[in-house]
């Protein structure tokens, strides 16, 4: 493969990218030098798109403004039960896009979550190619455990919007393990415990010669951080003086800041025993005539830990459901990986240190942990050098509906994937010219409680006893967890493809016009970057040129062939300066600037010590 490969952790909160360079994983720093980038897409008052920490920055004034947290949406199907639960988290509304898919209503823009998803990517892959100083178009991108078919082809979808290939979606738990197993030679039993800003999973990995193999996975796609955060909030609206409560709790600017609030207080409480909370200029800021309440509290440890109990309570009840699918007592795990910010909270560590009966791994960093392990496999699959085998399962049960409205199952939850399986059935009744075949996603044996994919439709079916036309159903899981169907009737040969409608796809076209648009973003920002690198290279040029002037100088005072070199590379140097500002080459500028600054330096490093 041509051109560096990266992986992507693309979070719910933070995202980061990373490489493999001499067979060790690193983080790829974003421009501002920062090892994680906040996943928030926000655009100002004028118009102009903001990613990452300038949208922070943004949210702070104008909450209505910034997308975060979007990561729960992407891939799912709008509903008006879902629209209204959304509201108690987010600040932006959602809307039904022409699919049925989720889309945000921002800064008077309306935006499809894989949009969103794609400007955090396309950030990311500018950061890459800032690091690299190379276009790089290839990579490998995690998602939760328990992501469905419709959200890892969202993501997909959001990828290639962002201008990337993705080479294979690869679950969080699983990159986890295998950059912890690869850096530290582990073999044995590994649990990852992966507690992040918007999902929570669990997965037993067992770990040999380089086969990492999931043996079970589980989780809560609606535990995260965020809902820790949101616990606080509440809990702060609540201390705010009753005649100022419910406009505090609808004005978004002020719910804003106790969520910044709330979020630093629990950061806080992973180093301290109690935090201070000041929060000022709480009301209503779409009044004319504005009052405000100042809000001073202080939040203990204990208070907090007492406050996330229900949340506690749930990720041990994930734990104890994940051990029982994999016939295995919690004590008998060889090692455990916490991943994911949260898991820097005391709470969650001494949850697992008592659940397992023992300590956490020591050296992992929760916040880098799944890029580095993406890092890792994308070098795997650039190279091919065979050091890891991955060998994923399914997070969901997958079945066809059957009379009586139950659920026929072909493939179980975490059976491995890539996997096949094939199931005769019958027509329903004599007589029939089409059959419907409905795919559905679940554990219940009913249709009722389980989520329905899509449907193949058999047409021109000839029935005269139902047992004369036996139609042969295949369910075919990749690896990456994308599923295809396919039924034929095998009396005459007629076969037909499912379309997964719970996939929620944007239509080609759209798909098209929004990569236009982020290609256009990311010229006008390389081009930021190149005046960027263009001004600190001309500054450096000055400095240059006047540095040849007194070697110059001191060759004609003090001639020789040492001096002569010495002029002559710095002359060499100046020109391919000149040159490379001339045609805006970004690497070839970003290799002669430090080239220069360290000649540069080091010239007036030695003036300064004569």
């Amino acid at each position: 493969m041509d051109g560096p490969v990266i992986g992507i952790d693309l979070g719910t909160t933070f995202s980061a990218v990373a490489s493999v360079e001499a067979k060790r994983p690193y983080i790829i720093p974003n421009r501002t030098g920062e090892r994680l980038t906040p996943s928030l897409v926000g655009f100002t008052p004028t118009g102009e798109r903001v990613v990452g920490e300038r949208a922070r920055l943004l949210a702070e004034e104008y909450p209505e403004s910034v997308a975060f947290a979007t990561k729960r949406f992407i891939g799912r199907r709008w509903s008006s039960d879902l629209a209204a639960s959304a509201r108690a988290v987010v600040p932006y509304p959602l809307v039904s896009g022409p699919s049925g898919e989720i889309r945000i209503r921002l800064a008077g823009k309306v935006l499809p979550i894989t949009q969103v998803s794609a400007m955090v990517l396309g950030e990311l892959k500018l950061d890459a190619e800032a690091h690299f100083k190379r276009p790089v178009s290839q990579a490998v991108v995690t998602v939760p455990a328990n992501f469905d078919d419709g959200q890892r082809n969202a993501t997909k979808e959001a990828a290639r919007i962002a201008g990337l290939e993705v080479l294979r979606i690869v679950n969080e738990p699983t990159a986890a393990a295998v950059a912890y197993g690869l850096s530290s030679s582990f073999q044995g039993r590994a649990l990852v415990f992966d507690l992040g800003g918007g999902t929570f999973d669990v997965s037993i990995l067992e770990v040999e010669k380089g086969v990492f193999q999931v043996k079970a996975t589980g989780g809560d796609p609606y535990l995260g951080g965020e809902d820790f955060d949101e616990r606080i909030v509440q809990w702060l609206v609540a201390q705010v003086p009753e005649t100022f409560r419910d406009v505090v709790s609808h004005d978004k600017l002020s719910m804003q800041r106790l969520k910044v609030a709330a979020e630093r207080a629990k950061r806080e409480l992973s180093e301290v025993e109690e935090a201070a909370i000041s929060v000022a200029e709480l009301g209503d800021h779409t009044a004319t005539h504005r009052r405000y309440v100042e809000l001073n509290t202080a939040l203990t440890r204990t208070f907090f830990e007492a406050l996330s109990e229900p949340l506690s309570r749930r990720c041990l009840n994930v734990c104890e459901k994940v051990m029982a699918d994999a016939e295995l007592e919690p004590r008998s795990m060889d090692v455990v990986l916490l991943v994911g910010g949260m898991t820097r909270v005391p709470l969650v560590r001494r949850l697992v240190s008592d659940f397992f009966g023992k300590q956490a791994a020591a050296g992992v960093n929760p916040d880098e942990v799944v890029a580095l392990g993406a890092a890792v496999h994308a070098s795997e699959l650039s190279g091919r050098s065979g050091a890891a085998l991955l060998i994923d399962v399914t997070a969901h049960s997958l079945g066809v509906g059957v009379l009586g409205g139950k659920v026929r199952r072909l493939i179980g939850r975490n059976t491995p994937v890539p996997v096949a399986a094939r199931e005769i059935f019958f027509p329903g009744r004599a007589g029939q010219t089409e059959a419907r075949i409905p795919v559905y996603q679940g554990e219940s044996d009913s249709a009722e409680a389980s989520v329905k994919l899509g449907e193949v439709v058999l047409h021109d079916l000839t029935v005269g006893k139902r047992t004369d036309v036996p139609i042969e159903v295949c369910f075919e899981l990749s690896s990456e967890g994308t599923l295809s169907v396919r039924a034929m009737d095998l009396s005459t040969g007629l076969a037909e493809a499912t379309r997964i409608e719970a996939r929620t796809e944007l239509s080609q076209p759209e798909v098209e016009k929004l990569r236009e648009e982020q290609q256009e973003y990311a010229r006008s920002e390389s081009e930021k970057l190149t005046d960027s690198v263009a001004d600190v290279l001309s500054d450096l040029l000055q400095r240059a040129r006047k540095l040849a002037q007194n070697l110059e100088v001191g060759a004609r005072e003090n001639p020789g062939p040492e001096a002569d070199a010495t002029v002559a590379r710095v002359q060499s140097l100046i020109e391919a300066a000149e040159q490379a500002a001339r045609e805006k080459d970004l690497g070839a500028m970003a290799e002669v600037t430090r080239t220069l600054e360290g000649l540069v330096g080091k010239r007036k490093l030695s003036r300064s010590g004569n």
